[in-house]
């Protein structure tokens, strides 16, 4: 499962059209539109590549079935932040763990770098069980006092803390005799 910059996107996308395959973007607002329903944008791949997102998704039995995308915000501290947005999973595929997997991707690839934020819908009547359960699994809590009114209803903030990079045995023996 790639997670790819706007630049590799693009071209992976070209490539696909050229030799006659659908769209790359096509499916993937298909996929968010029918998880998301109204309340998102027709052209979320779109508004992900101008933004500038790291753009992730997932294929089984040959073809995308699950995505989601990251940006990241201007560092002004100590760690980097990302922002990981719409994360959707096809409805023939889901409860399989897919959303869980392509989390734990975007975790991989800017875990140890970035403070990971999102949010996800907790309007009492309409709570996102199963996308709360998935994130907490991939080690993010949610900051319960902030919250924001969403298209689909109150949102929280949910975080996850960069993982410390491990030290080798030989390079901590170093430092201690340091």
């Amino acid at each position: 499962m790639p997670v790819l910059s706007t630049d590799e996107f693009i071209e992976l996308d070209n490539n696909n059209r050229r030799r006659g395959l659908e769209s790359i973007v096509s499916v993937m607002n298909r996929i968010i539109s029918s998880s998301f329903g109204s309340s998102i944008d027709d052209d979320s791949v779109g508004t992900a590549l101008r933004n500038g997102d790291n753009i992730g998704f997932l294929e089984k039995d040959g073809q995308i079935v699950a995505c989601g995308f990251g940006g990241t915000d201007v560092a002004n501290g100590k760690y980097k932040k990302m922002y990981i947005h719409s994360f959707a999973v096809d409805h023939d595929y889901r409860q399989q763990g897919l959303c869980q997997k392509i989390v734990k991707e975007f975790i991989h690839m800017f875990g140890k770098k970035y403070i990971l934020y999102l949010t996800v819908r907790t309007q009492e009547d309409n709570i996102n069980h199963s996308a709360i359960r998935c994130y907490e699994k991939n080690g993010f809590i949610m900051l319960e006092q902030v919250y924001r009114d969403h298209s689909d209803g109150k949102n929280n903030a949910m975080i996850r803390l960069p993982t410390p990079v491990k030290r080798s045995r030989n390079k901590t023996r170093k430092i201690r005799k340091k």
